[in-house]
């Protein structure tokens, strides 16, 4: 079964800046505007022990692949009420 959406470790991913790949650390929010971002779940705060970035970085990833999937569902859904829709009229009409 495909996923639509990705969960993602950047702790393992390359730093923004310094591009050293392992060395991202989870860092606590500072102030309010940190903890809002935090609280999204999309976003999560992170920095980096080689060279003291500090940033976000997403833990949700979306592909072509998913985004076709999301589409799929949608167009299958949209056919369904359709469907539904012309057999409850038919029904209903008696």
């Amino acid at each position: 079964m495909s996923q639509i959406l990705f969960l993602r470790d950047p702790g393992y991913a390359k730093c923004p800046s310094c591009k050293n790949v392992n060395s991202l650390h989870r860092s606590r929010a500072r102030d309010m505007k940190e903890k809002l971002i935090k609280a999204t779940k999309l976003y999560k705060i992170y920095r980096c022990k080689s060279c003291g970035w500090r940033g976000y970085l997403a833990t949700i990833i979306i592909t072509t692949k998913s985004i076709k999937i999301f589409f799929w569902y949608v167009l299958i859904a949209l056919l369904s009420g359709v469907i539904i829709r012309e057999i409850l009229k038919r029904f209903l009409a008696n």
